[in-house]
C-alpha cells in the first residue's frame, strides 16, 4: 500500500493503517520543508498526507472559481476530515493564517498534536484553546515524532 499521499492525489476511501495529516506552516514555501521530515520518519508506521503539492504554482488566484485552487482545499479539508491524528506545527517565521483556520477547526476534534515555536505570533492564543481542549502539545517537532513512534 501507498504510504504517503500528496496533494492533490486521490486517497483510497478505505486504508488499513493508521493515518496523519501534516498541518502547519508552509507559506507560500517561507517555512523549511518540514512535511519531507515527517514523511521520512513517520511513513513506516503511518499513511501520511501531506498538503505541500509538489507543482504548487503561487500566481494561481485564491478563489473559488480557480480549479486548482478548490482542488487544494477540497483536498486539505478531505485529507483533515479522513486523518485519525493531525499534527499542526506553527514556525516562528510565519503568520500561517490556513493553519489558524484549520487548528480551529479540529481543535475540539481530539485527534490533535501541536507544537507553536517560542516566537510564532499568535502562540499565546494557541497556547489557551490547547489547554482549553487538552489538546496535546510539544516543544519540537522531534518530541512530538518521537512520541508517535513510541
Amino acid at each position: 500500500m501507498k504510504r504517503i499521499y500528496k496533494a492533490p492525489e486521490e486517497i483510497p476511501l478505505q486504508i488499513d493503517a493508521k493515518t496523519i495529516f501534516l498541518a502547519g506552516s508552509i507559506e507560500m514555501d517561507k517555512a523549511v520543508d518540514w512535511q519531507k521530515h515527517c514523511e521520512e520518519l513517520l511513513q513506516d508506521k503511518f499513511i501520511v498526507f501531506n498538503p505541500r503539492r509538489n507543482e504548487w504554482d503561487s500566481s494561481w488566484s485564491q478563489s473559488i472559481e480557480n480549479p486548482n485552487f478548490k482542488e487544494q482545499v477540497s483536498w486539505e479539508l478531505n485529507a483533515l476530515e479522513k486523518a485519525d491524528i493531525i499534527i499542526m506545527y506553527f514556525a516562528a517565521n510565519t503568520m500561517s493564517p490556513i493553519s489558524l483556520l484549520e487548528f480551529g477547526l479540529y481543535a475540539q476534534s481530539k485527534k490533535m498534536k501541536v507544537v507553536v515555536e517560542e516566537d510564532f505570533w499568535r502562540k499565546g492564543n494557541i497556547d489557551i484553546v490547547c489547554e482549553r481542549y487538552e489538546v496535546e502539545q510539544f516543544k519540537t517537532l522531534e518530541e512530538l515524532i518521537q512520541n508517535l513512534l513510541d
